[in-house]
């Protein structure tokens, strides 16, 4: 909006903005902070994303909500059931013809809910597959998604957050600010010859950051799936890593080497190379 009206806008992290505030919140010290931050040329500011990339993270918060819906949904749909004795089996395929027949099963006062909620769960289903064929379209006619999809681990739903979700990946100077960006490494505490490094930051985008991880874990089942000559060098380091390393920690090496190779696919422009 302001840069509408002829002004140039910069965007500040509220994180790093608020070590400028003094004792009290105020809009008047919210402004002082701004002010003494924007001097900072160590701070430097947030890109700003454009109405495609606005509208491409919608589609995904539309999506992931309801991802969530549908899960509640079904969880509900177990609790009741469970309470009449009628346990239902963990797989979700074909979930809804599975309560359909369970619903004989129960009070007949409860049916009519129990339908209510089997029907919640077909319209969630219905809405996220149609907004899968909607970013699997945005993928197929973007260049970039093409060549993110090429790196092991990343899909049509990662390809298509990390466009929506990186402004400018030239911000970045090499793979591990893009990283520590996404929060996928490890808090640092150090002073003179010890270093000390602990658990991820966490301090980026928690939605990326988790589609990277699942993704990890599909490259670690690819590693001891494969047969050892059709294993790329990322299984290979991934094998002896777990021989070392317990799996959620792989899993999270992992995702740091996917992000690294993220950036470098993507600034180079050419598909990803083993």
């Amino acid at each position: 909006m302001a840069e509408a009206h002829g002004h140039q806008a910069k965007q500040l992290h509220p994180y790093y903005v608020r070590p400028y505030r003094r004792r009290n919140k105020t809009d008047s010290e919210d402004a002082d902070a701004l002010v003494r931050a924007n001097k900072d040329p160590h701070l430097r500011p947030v890109p700003t994303k454009s109405p495609e990339q606005q509208a491409l993270q919608g589609i995904h918060r539309a999506r992931l909500q309801l991802i969530k819906t549908r899960t509640q949904r079904i969880n509900l749909a177990r609790s009741l059931a469970t309470e009449y004795g009628v346990t239902l089996p963990r797989a979700t395929g074909g979930l809804s013809l599975k309560l359909t027949q369970l619903a004989e099963e129960l009070p007949k006062l409860l049916v009519p809910t129990f339908f209510s909620v089997i029907d919640d769960i077909d319209a969630a289903s219905r809405h996220i597959d149609q907004l899968d064929r909607k970013l699997n379209s945005i993928a197929r006619q973007s260049g970039i998604a093409m060549r993110l999809m090429t790196i092991p681990g990343v899909g049509t739903i990662t390809a298509t957050a990390l466009i929506a979700s990186v402004p400018d990946i030239h911000q970045f100077r090499k793979g591990r600010q893009f990283a520590a960006w996404l929060g996928i490494t490890p808090r640092e505490h150090s002073s003179g010859n010890t270093q000390r490094l602990g658990r991820i930051s966490k301090q980026g985008n928690e939605y990326l950051r988790t589609l990277l991880i699942h993704g990890s874990r599909s490259v670690m089942l690819q590693a001891y799936r494969r047969k050892p000559e059709e294993r790329d060098l990322i299984h290979h380091w991934i094998i002896n890593l777990e021989e070392r390393k317990h799996r959620n920690i792989v899993a999270v090496a992992t995702a740091n080497k996917l992000a690294r190779t993220v950036w470098a696919t993507w600034v180079s422009e050419k598909p990803y190379s083993p």
